[in-house]
């Protein structure tokens, strides 16, 4: 196996074992928002923040080796909207983004990495 086959196949293994853990993540702030407990939230966001970004860079690089239907842009372009509610430090807002723009592109990938 080509040392480009192993990483593609290394890094779907490990978008396989991530993304469902994202969108636990992503159900907890949802949650610890509707139950108004924002401490508990706020502390979530850089986890969610740095998880979207791996994510992001994973599907960029592989799709680099081998193209595949994962499109990193799907999840970048929700980007700037989830970072200005941030900005505004709008947690209801931030919780619609990440529960029915970007948790909706995370369950449709992990179906393809499937």
């Amino acid at each position: 196996m080509k040392e480009q086959e192993i990483l593609v196949k290394e890094t779907t293994e490990e978008l396989n074992t991530y993304l469902p853990k994202m969108i636990n993540g992503i159900e907890n702030f949802v949650e610890y928002v509707m139950q108004s407990k924002e401490q508990d939230a706020q502390k979530l966001l850089p986890v969610i923040f740095e998880g979207l970004e791996w994510i992001a860079q994973a599907i960029y690089l592989k799709n680099r080796i081998k193209q595949g239907t994962m499109k990193e842009q799907e999840l970048v372009e929700k980007l700037p909207l989830l970072i200005d509610a941030y900005e505004n430090r709008d947690f209801i807002l931030i919780s619609d983004i990440l529960d029915y723009e970007i948790k909706p592109i995370l369950e449709k990938w992990i179906h393809r990495i499937h």
